[in-house]
């Protein structure tokens, strides 16, 4: 068995989402965060733009775009330490089965004006 490891990064300017009128951020918020990221994204510009950073470095690593895949195929929790963690659903989930890729590590960092997130797939070949 082989192990092959692809990643995927992104970079987003928090102003981004702070210059979003309420009711587009609020819809917007609803199509791209899951309910449980909306509820630890709070009011923090900075948490979601690393989130949103992350989804698309997720997507990067799977070779894809979103349409391929959607926002909320992909979800980022934290465990106990705050570290994010990656959960993949429905069309998401079976593009990395179909690859092979059966572990995900996800990082995720922001300055005042930038988030940035890298996303590491590994794959398992026969």
């Amino acid at each position: 068995m082989t192990l092959q490891v692809v990643s995927g990064i992104d970079l987003v300017e928090i102003a981004r989402f702070r210059e979003l009128k309420p009711e587009i951020w609020d819809r917007f918020a609803r199509r791209v965060f899951t309910e449980e990221e909306r509820a630890y994204i709070g009011n923090s510009f900075e948490r979601a733009a690393g989130i949103f950073s992350a989804k698309e470095s997720i997507a990067k690593a799977l070779g894809c775009g979103i349409g391929i895949i959607t926002w909320q195929d992909m979800s980022i929790s934290h465990g106990e330490a705050g570290n994010p963690q990656v959960e993949l659903r429905k069309g998401a989930a079976d593009l990395a089965l179909q690859q092979g890729i059966t572990s995900w590590s996800i990082s995720i960092s922001h300055t005042q004006t930038i988030a940035c997130a890298v996303a590491v797939a590994i794959k398992q070949t026969p």
